[in-house]
């Protein structure tokens, strides 16, 4: 579970191309949404990867500036990743 909860954004930007892989050889009309939201997903994740794997605890206002940029719903799904992926002890050794 620990393995998993460091790669939890990959898994979201592996969802982002297979949204954009379905629209591309699916026989229907490309659509602007389907691809917007690949993307979208594609570019949260790369975020999210960088949030989850940087080893700094972060202040209040770093949290807020990554909740903005990332979303509130998934800053709080990497932020409990990165609390399981690593454990207080990993921090210690960063801070």
């Amino acid at each position: 579970m620990k393995e998993l909860a460091k790669y939890i954004s990959v898994v979201v930007m592996l969802v982002g191309v297979a949204i954009i892989a379905v629209a591309f050889f699916s026989g229907a009309p490309k659509i602007n949404t389907q691809l917007l939201l690949g993307t979208g997903l594609i570019f949260n994740g790369f975020l999210g990867h960088i949030f989850v794997n940087n080893m700094k605890q972060g202040t209040l206002v770093s949290n807020i500036i990554w909740a903005i940029v990332l979303g509130i719903v998934p800053f709080f799904i990497y932020f409990g990743a990165k609390k399981v992926a690593y454990s207080h002890e990993d921090f210690d050794l960063y801070n």
